[in-house]
């Protein structure tokens, strides 16, 4: 079985840091790749991984935002 994790590149970072995602599905690591991303502000892209196979790379407009729109209509 294959393990979804992910990589984090920040501005800072020589080597990206490594996330490995729980989740069965492509969909769950995505939700995954969300989460982590809530703990990186300055997150250059976060790229996921299936193996050794890339799925796909995110940038930071990309990702859910963390604070909820609705706030806006307050």
């Amino acid at each position: 079985m294959d393990v979804f994790y992910c990589l984090i590149h920040t501005p800072e970072a020589i080597t990206p840091e490594l996330c490995v995602l729980s989740g069965a599905t492509e969909i769950e690591a995505v939700r995954g790749v969300n989460e982590v991303a809530r703990d990186w502000p300055r997150l250059e892209r976060i790229d996921l991984y299936r193996g050794n196979r890339e799925i796909r790379s995110f940038a930071p407009s990309d990702l859910v935002p963390t604070s909820p729109i609705r706030a806006l209509a307050a």
